[in-house]
């Protein structure tokens, strides 16, 4: 097992150097530094679970709900630190998958390997 955890240390620190790693925290230090950016986050977070609730329960969405969170989306994709952000996160999560993937095709649990 120390093996294993050691193995995972290495990882972890080889993808703390990586580039996209880098980018994604320095958006996100970006992020953090950014009063409004962080309350566009909230409101919109807030206004999509509404959405996201309603839509569960299968209870109509209001015109000016909907209305509401379009505005928000648009004054989201206007705000260049949060797309920064969304952009740099994604990228990261795509490398954790990628990474996951090769764990998984190591463990034979790869959808290749009749999982």
């Amino acid at each position: 097992m120390e093996q294993i955890r050691a193995l995972a240390q290495k990882l972890g620190a080889a993808m703390a150097r990586h580039e996209r790693f880098e980018l994604f925290r320095a958006a996100r230090t970006a992020f953090r530094a950014d009063d409004d950016a962080q309350a566009l986050q909230r409101d919109y977070d807030a206004a999509a679970e509404v959405l996201q609730r309603k839509t569960v329960l299968n209870q109509p969405l209001e015109p000016e709900e909907k209305r509401a969170e379009m505005e928000l989306r648009e004054t989201v994709a206007q705000n260049a630190v949060l797309m920064e952000l969304l952009r740099r996160q994604a990228d990261f999560h795509e490398l954790m998958r990628e990474v996951n993937a090769k764990i998984d095709e190591a463990l034979g649990m790869s959808d290749d390997a009749g999982a």
